[in-house]
């Protein structure tokens, strides 16, 4: 097994491996590699069923189970949430507990191909200037989500540090996304929204974005938390059918996450 980079700032192609029949040193390279490169990808290959993504995805944590009880769901373009356009994010950075691990295997790409576009939020803190991470450092963002698909949730509201560490490594993350960020708590709204936009403009600038083309059954892994993904096109069906199936791991399962954001939004109304 060996890596080959997909671009200067994160990501490896990881190559001379059948992941369907990983070794137990392979796997624990592998976990290694992940927090080296924050996102790996397994290009093209066999398909991979719902069970054996779900077992290849437990190499990096406890899978969870989403708002149906299952550990894995198919994002497709014929249902709102896997077609429309979304801007750079993390899953779940608007809870307590955002998602640690996303995998997914494209099981359906239209004839005019589709992409999934990526940055690192390790590579955005590295660059800043010192005396902007000296700024930064003890500032919380508060992240924040009202579903557009229709799904009945409620409204979820979290606050995180702007420079977030990583649990593994250690490493410094500069937390902030432009789908979720709602404000820096120790700025007023005005100071924050340029400070944001000014974040947002080093994050996703030119040259530090890999834009990922799928092929039929390539798997892709990332660290949620170092990594922001993007919908930057709404993927039409008329071009086709677009699907990938999807295994996450966290902590916490959905359902509590949920349970936690209705409590929330109740208590916030009977203060208001």
């Amino acid at each position: 097994m060996y890596f080959r980079a997909l671009h200067p700032d994160f990501g490896a192609e990881v190559l001379d491996i059948n992941v369907l029949s990983a070794t137990k040193p392979e796997i624990a390279q592998l976990r290694a590699a992940l927090d080296e490169h924050q996102l790996l990808l397994f290009r093209g290959g066999r398909s991979i069923s719902p069970d054996q993504q779900v077992k290849i995805c437990s190499w990096f944590g406890p899978p969870t189970e989403g708002d149906d009880g299952k550990k894995w769901s198919v994002l497709q373009n014929e249902d709102a949430a896997g077609r429309i356009k979304l801007p750079f994010h993390a899953d779940f950075t608007y809870t307590e507990s955002p998602l640690e691990v996303i995998s997914l295997h494209a099981t359906d790409v239209p004839p005019g191909g589709t992409s999934t576009s990526f940055v690192s939020g390790i590579r955005g803190w590295s660059d800043l200037s010192p005396d902007l991470q000296e700024l930064l450092a003890p500032m919380r963002l508060r992240h924040r989500h009202v579903s557009s698909v229709g799904a009945d949730w409620p409204e979820f509201i979290a606050d995180h540090p702007v420079r977030k560490l990583h649990p593994r490594s250690g490493r410094p993350i500069l937390f902030v996304t432009e789908h979720h960020a709602h404000r820096i708590l120790e700025l007023d709204a005005e100071k924050s929204d340029a400070v944001l936009g000014d974040l947002f403009g080093h994050l996703y600038g030119e040259g530090h974005v890999y834009t990922h083309h799928w092929q039929t059954n390539d798997l892709v892994i990332w660290d949620n938390l170092a990594i922001q993904h993007a919908r930057r096109e709404a993927a039409d069906p008329s071009a086709g059918k677009r699907a990938v199936q999807r295994v996450a791991t966290n902590e916490i399962p959905f359902s509590e996450l949920l349970a936690r954001a209705r409590r929330q939004e109740a208590q916030r109304r009977q203060n208001a």
